[in-house]
Formats: structure tokens, sequence, C-alpha cells
């Protein structure tokens, strides 16, 4: 076999099929954030789905804004206090002004289909995805020898490109055409066109005039190839490549034919490059950012084995080689799926127009656990692509903190395609105008990055003015107190859940709703908002006539508190019970993404808060509430809790054989935020990090005695340069470097016996659990462990 034409059955990180895709869920998916494609891997009828992060079907002419609501918020207030949460939640939906109106939904471009000759029945099938490298592979033989296509995403073209080739000489005969995909209303006009070597389409939206255009071109290095109709004929090559790009259209009209021009001359430019020249090209920037961090389980975890017979291998044990391909399939998508925008609910990828919730960004758990592991993942590209789009959106939050409540600052929208986020969520049943925490949860990645980096130039420049603006709504929201002097929460959500009340309250009138007083989550968020802003400020000399009033703010805040079981509450009122069996964990926030409530400073919420997650069940079996789970577990230190999350995921049918995850068990609904969120769970389970604190090992599994990380990021300016576990035989090798002088107490809350800094043998005393270490600017420790 040639060198350039040598594909690794089981590549070193990546996943290998046996069987093409027989829907668009199981195709294998490539992208570059931006441009992303669906493979199926048939050899002889392949389709590939494209797809574009800015492709969203407009479902009004214009933006849709609220009546102001700030007339009828005491009479909200007033009914809410009665225990008429219905009838709250019902005025305020009426007199919305509309009905619940959806975002915008995400779709797919079009699909490419590419018919290939056939002599002999096919053998040696395979498919393959390298996630080092991005490229799907697919190969076959028939009768004439070996074939194979390769398609990538280029990160640094901005291109789909798609090689075909005999590997033995063997003539290919193909043709190339569209499937437009398109549903039976909201798109105005489509158009396919065959000219020489290009294959173009075009769309326009019904209700705007916006559109959008596809262009690819086709070379072969013999042979022929003639348009017909609306396709492209290719006879007698041994290989073809084929470049494509789309591109979102603001005017249709004005723009289409000068796009098209322009992608034509760019696109025939790319084609005639070679693949291997276009290939290294990308590989070089997406091979660095994947490879910043590593991950090893078990001692054999590299097994080559089909994703199928892996698959179906589990059994409700806790599977170290499924779950590091997970984890590195988790990277993958999250790099692939992050361009301008971070992942929405199907990341980068769909076959259907309009999918489940529009497929967009729902930012009451979603959006929030597939961003989760960027910044400690040492991924800021994604970072980024999240930075971008809530600074874009964050405008509309102004308008939403005004006409909701009257109030200055900012108020977030519970779903956004990326254009607006004007909160749009008004039905009596789905009160999500209640929840006043999304601002703070969607700013908490901005702080957190600025944990990590101490760069005060990014936290005055990106994060402050996020934050004053959220201190601000919460001014201008509190005006009302309980008995004890403390701040009411009224009007109040904890998505998505439904308090119980007494049946002697419901026969008084009170009524089991959504709509609440005083949800947990929305006073932790307000709490972490004002904490952080008046730590930080003061450590930076600045905003020194704002913290009086963010401290006064804060002092009262009500505390939490527990049930009758020990949980912490759901919701600080006493006529409102939990609910356990729910799948959002929305009052645990203290404890998962924050981190107020700890062992070490409150003790009492930790105990407490444990027990609120013991006693939590699944709801509807919800993806995105097994990792938050597993995530919150992993905070509590709790082994068995983080062990039954993992072992529940990977063996209840949430995964295609793509290797992406669906929202619920049996495969229901393509949903990208478990794929996402699973390596933050890994990470957090490896080590726990806080300003000065360093906690190795937190909640690991026993399944997982043996492995090691590389590359992570930690709080206060840590990079984890490598953690390498042998529980057996009770070693812990840990590599750390400080970019800056300080004091860091290492934990290991099972016993330290013995430990080398940098070789040489430190006193440890009976019992021990915390090593303090001292740090000089730019210090690499290697520590060796000997552990109980």
């Amino acid at each position: 076999m040639r060198e350039e034409y040598a594909i690794t059955k089981f590549p070193k990180k990546g996943l290998t099929s046996g069987k093409p895709a027989q829907r668009w869920e199981e195709a294998l998916v490539t992208g570059n954030g931006t441009i992303g494609a669906l493979i199926y891997g048939d050899p002889l009828n392949e389709t590939i789905i494209l797809n574009h992060e800015k492709l969203y079907e407009p479902f009004h002419d214009s933006i849709i804004h609220n009546n102001d609501l700030f007339p009828y918020v005491n009479e909200v207030k007033a009914l809410m206090k009665r225990g008429k949460f219905k009838d709250a939640a019902a005025l305020f939906s009426k007199k919305s002004g509309h009905p619940l109106y959806f975002t915008d939904a995400y779709h797919p471009a079009y699909a490419l289909n590419l018919q290939t000759n056939q002599v002999g029945e096919v053998s040696h099938y395979f498919r393959t995805v390298d996630f080092t490298s991005g490229e799907v592979s697919v190969h076959w033989q028939d009768i004439r020898g070996r074939f194979f296509k390769q398609h990538f995403s280029s990160r640094t073209h901005n291109a789909i490109i798609i090689r075909l080739s005999s590997a033995d000489g063997a003539f290919i005969h193909a043709e190339l055409s569209i499937d437009d995909l398109m549903p039976e209303e909201g798109v105005e006009l489509t158009e396919i066109s065959a000219s020489g070597h290009d294959l173009s389409f075009t769309c326009s939206y019904e209700k705007t005039k916006k559109g959008y255009a596809g262009m690819s071109i086709v070379s072969t290095g013999e042979g022929t190839i003639t348009a017909e109709k609306e396709s492209l004929h290719i006879k007698g090559t041994k290989e073809i490549t084929i470049v494509t790009r789309i591109v979102p259209l603001t005017d249709y009209a004005k723009q289409k034919d000068a796009t098209l021009s322009r992608m034509k001359m760019e696109l025939k430019t790319l084609a005639s490059i070679s693949y291997e020249e276009l290939m290294n090209a990308h590989r070089l920037v997406h091979e660095e950012i994947y490879n910043r961090m590593t991950l090893t389980l078990g001692e054999n975890t590299e097994r080559r084995v089909m994703t199928e017979q892996l698959l179906a291998e589990q059994t409700g044990e806790l599977d170290p080689h499924l779950l590091q391909k997970m984890f590195e399939m988790g990277r993958y998508v999250l790099l692939c799926s992050s361009g301008d925008y971070p992942p929405n609910l199907v990341g980068l990828w769909t076959g259907d127009w309009r999918p489940p919730w529009s497929g967009d960004f729902t930012v009451d758990a979603n959006l929030n656990l597939a961003i989760s592991g960027a910044a400690i993942g040492n991924m800021s590209e994604a970072l980024e692509s999240y930075f971008y789009l809530i600074e874009k959106i964050a405008p509309d939050w102004e308008d939403n903190a005004k006409t909701l409540y009257g109030c200055r600052g900012y108020l977030a929208g519970s779903r956004t395609d990326g254009n607006h986020n004007i909160h749009t969520h008004f039905n009596e049943d789905w009160p999500l105008g209640f929840w006043t925490a999304a601002a703070g949860w969607l700013a908490l990645p901005f702080y957190e990055w600025y944990e990590i980096t101490e760069d005060t130039t990014f936290f005055k420049n990106r994060v402050l003015p996020l934050m004053k603006k959220i201190a601000l709504f919460y001014e201008d929201f509190l005006t009302e107190t309980d008995e004890n002097g403390k701040w009411l929460f009224i009007p109040s959500y904890s998505p998505e859940n439904t308090p119980i009340i007494s049946a002697e309250k419901i026969a008084a009138g009170w009524q089991e709703h959504q709509a609440t007083i005083n949800a947990t989550m929305d006073i932790a968020v307000t709490k972490e908002i004002m904490t952080h802003l008046i730590k930080t400020c003061k450590e930076l000399q600045i905003e020194e006539e704002e913290i009086p009033v963010w401290e006064a703010l804060l002092a009262q805040l009500p505390d939490y508190m527990t049930n009758e079981d020990g949980a912490l509450k759901e919701w600080i009122h006493e006529a409102l019970h939990d609910r356990y069996d729910h799948r959002h964990l929305s009052h645990l926030y203290p404890v998962w993404p924050g981190d107020e409530v700890t062992p070490e400073e409150t003790p009492e919420w930790f105990r407490a808060a444990a027990i609120a997650l013991e006693k939590k069940e699944r709801g509807n079996g919800s993806a995105h509430g097994v990792m938050h789970s597993g995530l919150v577990a992993a905070r509590l230190k709790r082994v068995d809790l983080v062990e039954e999350n993992l072992r529940w995921f990977l063996s209840s049918d949430y995964i295609y054989t793509s290797l992406v995850t669906a929202h619920n068990p049996g495969r229901r609904i393509y949903n990208v935020d478990a794929n996402c969120s699973l390596p933050s769970l890994i990470m957090e389970m490896l080590v726990c990090s806080r300003h000065g604190f360093l906690e190795l090992l937190p909640a690991l599994p026993k399944a997982l005695s043996s492995g090691s990380l590389t590359g992570m990021l930690c709080k206060g300016q840590l990079t984890l340069n490598k953690i390498t576990w042998h529980l057996e035989s009770k070693t812990i090798n840990v590599t750390i470097t400080s970019h800056k002088v300080q004091h860091v107490q290492l934990v290991y809350r099972h016993g330290i016996e013995q430990i080398a800094i940098n070789g040489k043998e430190e006193t440890i005393h009976p019992d021990q659990t915390e090593v303090p270490l001292f740090f000089k600017a730019n210090e690499r420790k290697e520590l060796m462990l000997t552990v109980k």
C-alpha cells in the first residue's frame, strides 16, 4: 500500500465502527466549529449532511418584544404571597402580549450524495474518526482492490475536504448530487446548480431576507467531469477531491450571486492543493488544541474493538475502556463544535429541520454543562466561543430587566439562538420569566477563567462589566423582606421543578406550581455574584463606592434551610417542600458549579447538600441530570454517587454508535451536553482546586484504581502537568507548575504516609492529609506520594 493511502483501522485516539449509519444520529462527525458534517459512511451511496453554526430558520419577520410587565409585578407578588402560584404565572404570561415563542430553529444546510460504482461485493468495511486530526475515514474493498473516503473540516481553510481514492489503481465512476432536506414550509426558494466542476446550493428563508449558499468544487487527477442537470458525473479517475463551503447570507437577493462567485474562485484555489497539504495545515491547529490534555484509565485502555462491540459489552459495571473513549470523544465534540459560538444542544450537527427545543442554546443546564470543561480542560478556544456568545446577547438582558420587572441591569432569557436573548418563554406551566439566576450562572465561566489565569485586564474589561450589571438588577429587584428582615425573592423559580405543597395548604387555596418564592438557586447565585465582586474589587482596589452597596445587599440575603430529612432545601420557604424525583439539581448550585459549600468552610451545609443528593432521583433520566449529579457528587467527595452516575450513563443506552450522546435513555433525542460535560466530571473526580488549595483524587471510583491525566488547569495560576495514580501500590505522582509566587495546600483525604518533593523526602506526621507547598514564580514541582 502506498504511504499516502495508509489508514489506521483503530486510531490511537478515535473510534472505529463496523457498519455504515442507518440514520443521521449514527453518522460520524467532523467540524471546525463553523462548518460541520455528518458522514454516514456508505461506500457506494454516501450521504454527507452539511451544517453551519449560524444557520437558524427565522420563525418571525422581526424581533419579538414584550409588553411592559412592570405594572403587573405587584399583583403577581400579591398572588404568590397567597399561594396562588399558577394564577401569578398565568397573569404574567397573559400580559406579555404573546404566546410562548420558540427560538429560531437550528437546521442542516443540505446533504451531498456521492454514488460510486461497484464491481463485486463490498468487503473489509470499516469507518473511523481520528480525534487528534478530525478526520473521518471510510474503508472497503471489492474485487478491484481497496478504496478510501476521507473527510475533515479544515480549521485553516474553513471548508469541508473530501477525498475518494483507489489504493490499487482501479478506476472510479461517481455521481455527486444534492439532497436539499427541505421542510414543507419555512423556505421560500432553493436552487441547485451544476456547471463545469462545481455544484452549488442556495436557500432563502420565508420570514426574512436571510438565506445561505453552499458550493462544492470537484477535482480529479484524470478522467472527466460532466455537469448534467443538478449533478456532476465523474468517470475514469483513481482519485476525487471535493472542497465545500457554506456561507450564511443576511440579504439573500443582494448577496447570493457575489457570494457564489467569490466561493467559486476561492474553492478552485483550494481544489488545486493536495489533500495531504490541506490536512497537514489543519492538523497543526486541531491537534495542538486537542492534545493539550490526555487521559489514561487502567493499564490496557487501547482495546482494538469496534464501537458497536464496546457499547454492546456494557453490563452495568464501570468500564474504563468506554469511559476513556467517551472522555476523548467529549473533548473532540467540544472542539469541533466551538467556533464563533459554543456547542448548542446538538453541538454542530443535525439532520432535522426544527429539532427538539429548536436545537438552541438552553441555559438552565445544557449550555452551562457543555462548556463546563473548557477552562480546566485547557481549551481556551472553546471558552472564547462561549464568551463571544454571551457578550453578543447580553445587551438584550437590559431589555428583559426593564420590561419584565422595571429594573436596571441584566436579566437573561432562558434560551437563545445566538442572535437575540429577549425573553419570550411565557407560559403559565413553565414560568421561566420568574428565573432571575440565569445571568449569574452564565457569568460564572468568565469569573472562573479569571480565577485560573488571574488576568486582571480580562477581569476589568470583560468580567466586571458583566457582573456589575447583574448586581444592579438585584439592587432594584429585591425590594421586599420577610419577617426576619431578609430579602424576599418573589417571584422565583427553580428550573424546572415543582415543590410539594401540603394537603392543608392546598385545601386553603394554595397551588402546586413551578412558580415559587425563594428558590435556593436564585439566592445562591445572588450571593455568589456579590461575594465575587466584593472580594475581587477589594483585592484590586477598584469600585470602592459600589462595595458597600454590595455588602449591604449580601448581608440581607436569607440563609439556606434544611428539610425534615436534613437535606438542603430547594426552596427557602416553610410551605414549599422538596420534590426529589427530578432531573435538575438547581438548589445544589453552591456545591457545583459554585464553590461556596465545602467541607472545610461550611461543614453543616456540606452535610445537608450530601443528603439532598442522596435523596435526589433521576426524573425522566435526562443525560444532563446524570452528568450534573456526578459533578455535584465529585465536589461532595461521594465516590459512591460518582460511580453510580457513571455506571448508569455508560450502560443505559445514551450513546449512539457515532459516540454522540442522547438526551434520554434509549438513544432518544440527539444532544451533546453529556458528551461535553463528561470530561468535566472526570477532571473533577481527579482534582479539586480553589485558590491556594489543590486536592488529589477527591472522588475516584475503585474501578479506576490506576491511570494518568495531563494538562489540566487549576485555579490560582496552577497547571497540573501530570498526575499518575496506582492505588493498589498506594502511589500518586504529581507534577505541578505555579505561574506565580504562592503557598498551596495539597490535600489527599485518605491519608499520606510519605511524600518526596523534587526527589527530597519530607517529614510526614501520622494521619496527615495535607502538605503545605511553597512555589516560586513559574516553579515546577514533582511530588511522589505514598498514600494510605
